[in-house]
């Protein structure tokens, strides 16, 4: 792959690392249940002007059902809950064809860019058609401020 500057490459480079830590997070932090193994809903992550903003696919949830914490240092977050699966129809079902859907618990640690420092107490997540948004203000940095100098 040919690349237009160098910055576009390391661009690139840390976009495949951040996804391959956090397989590797997520591997770590699998427990075993009577349900089976933790499976981990799929995330989008990206930046604008004012926000890291962070997009998981959890349909089938309802918000209670969901756990959302930042760890102390804003470098992680961590969702976490359960997928109940309905049983209106299990009785009837003699073969499954396609098993895709995952049921049980499930948790997804997600890495926040190390380089991009958030306001946590400004940080907001609404859920609407299945996906959670989590939306990290980013702290804003003041400009210069001219110091008057006393005698």
């Amino acid at each position: 792959m040919m690349y237009k500057s160098y910055d576009e490459m390391l661009e690139e480079l840390e976009r495949e690392m951040r996804r391959v830590s956090d397989d590797i997070l997520l591997q770590m932090f699998r427990v075993s249940s009577m349900s089976g193994e933790v499976w981990a809903p799929k995330v989008d992550l990206y930046e604008t002007n004012d926000a890291i903003v962070v997009k998981v696919c959890v349909a089938g949830l309802e918000p209670d059902q969901m756990e959302l914490t930042l760890s102390g240092d804003n470098r992680f977050l961590t969702l976490r809950g359960m997928r109940a699966e309905h049983d209106d129809d299990k009785a009837e079902r003699i073969r499954y064809h396609q098993l895709e859907v995952y049921y049980g618990p499930f948790e997804r640690i997600v890495a926040l860019p190390a380089d991009v420092p958030v306001n946590r107490e400004e940080l907001s997540a609404t859920y609407k058609d299945g996906f959670l948004k989590v939306t990290l203000p980013k702290l804003r940095r003041s400009g210069a401020r001219k110091i008057e100098i006393e005698n």
